[in-house]
């Protein structure tokens, strides 16, 4: 699996297909302790990527790799979850109750962000 796709994907706001990548993960049992830091993705991606293999490996039950800690915030908040600015009260939500490894580096989306059953 490809942590650049789920990246490309949740950046473009494909949520459809960054749905079917955490599927994926969940049905291959990744193990993302052992997600090595993607050398192909810098800058935004990278921040992102990094947000989002904590929040994975949180809901997996595991830790994530040590790789995440290094990686540090956005300067400006960045939306990952498309039309959330249009949404007042989902907005104020995704601030104070969004998945604590976006806040953390100013990336804004609901709680239940890329959860899947």
């Amino acid at each position: 699996m490809d942590l650049r796709d789920l990246v490309e994907a949740v950046l473009g706001g494909d949520l459809l297909r960054a749905r079917q990548w955490v599927t994926d993960a969940r049905r291959e049992g990744l193990d993302f302790e052992r997600l090595q830091c993607p050398r192909e993705i810098e800058g935004r991606g990278l921040i992102v990527a990094a947000a989002l293999v904590e929040l994975l490996a949180d809901r997996a039950g595991g830790k994530p790799p040590p790789w995440t800690h290094s990686v540090g915030a956005e300067r400006e908040s960045l939306v990952l979850d498309p039309g959330l600015e249009e949404m007042p009260r989902s907005f104020a939500r995704a601030k104070v109750y969004g998945p604590e490894a976006f806040r953390k580096r100013n990336l804004l989306a609901l709680p239940d962000f890329l959860d899947v059953v």
